[in-house]
This record gives C-alpha cells, structure tokens and sequence, in this order.
C-alpha cells in the first residue's frame, strides 16, 4: 500500500493544502478528504489522477470537501472517462450535487465518466476493490467518520478531524499505520487531536508509525522543533510530521 501525504495542513494555513491522504494498493486508489485548498495539491501529488477510483469524505467542514468541484470539473476538462464513487455519511450525495451547482452550474452534464454515491455509517463495512473500509465516530464539532483502510497485507486508520473516542481506539487497533489530526501542543483541545494525544493512541493502538497532520498553523511553523523533540525517541512508534507531498510504502 502506497501512501501520499497530498496535503497536510488545517483549514486556513497559508503555506500548507488541507489534509488530504491518498491511498493506494495494487489496483485501486482513494483519496481521504478534498478541501477547498487540496484539489490542486492532489493533482500535483498523484502520479495517475485520471485514475482515481474513489473519494471518502470523513466529514462536512469546507476544508475536508469543499475542493470537490474544482477536482471534479478538472477531470470533466481532462476527459476523464473512469467511474468515480464518492462515499461519506448520510447526505453525502445532496451536498456533494448542491455544492456542484453552486461553483458549477451544469457542468457534470459534459462529463464522460459517471458518478456514484455511497453512504457510510459506523460499524458498517464496505468494500471498495482491494480494501475494506470500516468506520467509527470521533469527537468533532461536526460528526465525523475515522475511517480504516485494509488490504490484503496492511491496514491504515485516518481520523478525519477529532478527539479520539473509545470508539476510534477500537477501529484503530492493530493499524500498521496511524494517520491523525494533531492540532495542538496543548494537553487537551475540545473537538481536536492533539499532538500528545495523537501518541498515546498510536501506542494504544499498537501502530508502527504515527503520522501527525492537521496541526494548526501557528504551531506548525513556530513550534515544529518542539513538536520533533516531543515525539522523538519513542520506544517502538515512529512519529512523522510529513510534508506536503511525502509518501510512504508500506
């Protein structure tokens, strides 16, 4: 399974996409989340875009979908003719078609590939090519999937936005790799990951690597050496904080 880390950062960075995680194994890809600043970093980060068999949504805060027209319109003008599914919570499909026709009145009518909607809920499993996906509710302002991705040989947790919940902790147990949002160095944030959280799940979860996206601004590009020297030398967790554009082969 290949993992590309097309954007990392929170809603309003200026220097970083929004998170936005593609997923890859032998035969089928899925991007995880896509908002207002990712599509063109997803473009730039996947190596065959035209190829993209799925979208997951965790949630519906503008920094994980608002992107979705400018992905969809530009693979209407790059004559895409591959199926696309889009999978979220319930509702996914009347927001995803009122949000197309409020940046693009009409222009699905020209495309050349079909368009598909699934609803996803938790404790429900889907199969979407070579994965399985489950989900399980974490703690947002908004209601928000985590979503667990496993193939024949790994298996890969993304949080979406949110504290973890007994729930999430359940979903993510085993994981080979921990994808979670980290947005603070405080102890606690209401709604949020945070960095020291984000650990401690990984560990619980008895994860390989955990990798911290999402983080806010300030502390991203202030308080980076902080973060790498709290996170370092941890027995039997390697933490990342990716790049814009990092990918890992697991």
């Amino acid at each position: 399974m290949r993992i590309t880390f097309a954007g990392v950062g929170e809603a309003f960075d200026e220097k970083l996409a929004n998170t936005s995680i593609l997923a890859e194994s032998d035969s089928t890809s899925i991007l995880l989340d896509c908002g207002f600043t990712a599509a063109s970093a997803f473009w730039c980060a996947a190596r065959n875009p035209l190829k993209l068999d799925a979208l997951y949504i965790s949630h519906f805060h503008g920094d994980h979908y608002f992107g979705i027209p400018a992905l969809l319109v530009r693979s209407v003008e790059e004559q895409r003719t591959k199926p696309l599914t889009i999978l979220g919570q319930p509702g996914v499909e009347s927001r995803i078609k009122k949000l197309m026709e409020l940046a693009y009145s009409n222009v699905m009518a020209k495309a050349k590939f079909d368009l598909y909607f699934l609803e996803c809920t938790p404790g429900e499993e889907i199969h979407l090519g070579d994965f399985k996906l489950d989900f399980a509710m974490s703690d947002h302002s908004m209601p928000c999937l985590a979503i667990r991705l496993n193939n024949a040989e790994h298996s890969v947790f993304y949080s979406g936005d949110g504290r973890p919940t007994d729930a999430t902790t359940r979903l993510a147990a085993g994981c080979d790799l921990i994808i979670h949002e980290s947005f603070s160095l405080e102890k606690t944030v209401p709604g949020h990951g945070t960095v020291d959280s984000s650990v401690e799940f990984a560990k619980t979860a008895g994860a390989h690597t955990l990798a911290m996206v999402h983080v806010t601004r300030t502390v991203r590009h202030e308080q980076e050496r902080e973060i790498l020297a709290r996170t370092k030398n941890i027995d039997g967790l390697k933490v990342l904080l990716p790049a814009q554009g990092d990918y890992l082969a697991l």
